[in-house]
């Protein structure tokens, strides 16, 4: 069946005439809330969970959006430690199959939408829908983002929200979190790359993410004295906290990468 996908979408790429235009990608962030009231700080941090969620689209709605190399997602006043949660290895993670031992370092869920394409041609027309179910991991450093299709045929539309894929997906991208300052505040960026792998899934296609939806659970534990939360609340300036994500186009033969950055203010 593997062989038959693979084809299939090569055959697809190679057929495609239309040229390369500059894509303008959109970016939106449409969720980000927490379930913890007040703004904590670091003597009283507020253990809290995050639902967190974005799409990117095309100035053209006919069009996939250019492939995403790099993503920064954090929030002002928003600290991670993975002290609260057990952990487990990248390469446990990064198997055809999670190990029964790091269901302990399930950290969150969610669902993470595509569509692939010929890399010549970015009309949805000539995509197909990917969709991939979301499991986050505490590996220490980070998370290890696992991505799975569940061996599922593509959904039937790209507003589906069935799990599927043109091809079998059981994979994990490693991210790590970086203590920085957002609005002013201190709070933990996720930074992390997708492989080439995720990015073209087979030489002339174009795997672009529409949209990301994501909930990291309340977890928390004291540590030297104070009660902290795999997420905790910090700090937040008046009573708006950003909340933002980085986005950074791949370079290709004809466009150089472009950076771009979505922000939201919620509630602190």
């Amino acid at each position: 069946m593997r062989k038959v996908l693979v084809a299939a979408l090569a055959l697809v790429a190679l057929a495609a005439v239309a040229s390369v235009a500059f894509a303008a990608n959109t970016y939106t962030l449409h969720k980000a809330s927490t379930s913890a009231k007040g703004k904590g700080s670091l003597a009283k941090p507020k253990p809290t969970n995050l639902t967190f969620g974005f799409r990117v689209g095309e100035t053209d709605p006919s069009k996939r959006a250019t492939v995403i190399e790099k993503y920064a997602i954090g929030a002002e006043g928003l600290l991670a430690n993975t002290r609260v949660k057990p952990r487990c290895a990248f390469t446990d993670i990064d198997n055809p199959v999670v190990p029964a031992r790091c269901t302990k370092a399930l950290v969150g869920k969610g669902i993470v939408k595509n569509a692939a394409g010929p890399s010549s041609d970015q009309r949805l027309s000539e995509s197909l829908p990917c969709n991939l179910r979301l499991r986050l991991y505490n590996i220490g450093t980070g998370m290890a983002i696992r991505l799975d299709s569940n061996g599922q045929p593509p959904p039937p539309s790209f507003d589906s929200n069935v799990i599927g894929c043109p091809l079998p997906i059981a994979t994990a991208i490693k991210a790590k979190f970086v203590r920085t300052r957002i609005a002013g505040v201190v709070g933990s960026d996720l930074r992390f790359t997708v492989p080439q792998n995720l990015k073209h899934p087979v030489t002339g296609v174009d795997n672009s993410i529409r949209e990301s939806v994501s909930t990291i659970a309340r977890a928390e534990k004291t540590i030297n004295g104070k009660r902290w939360g795999f997420y905790s609340k910090v700090g937040c300036k008046g009573t708006r906290r950003t909340v933002r994500a980085t986005f950074t186009t791949e370079t290709t033969a004809s466009e150089p990468a472009r950076k771009f950055t979505a922000s939201k203010q919620v509630k602190c």
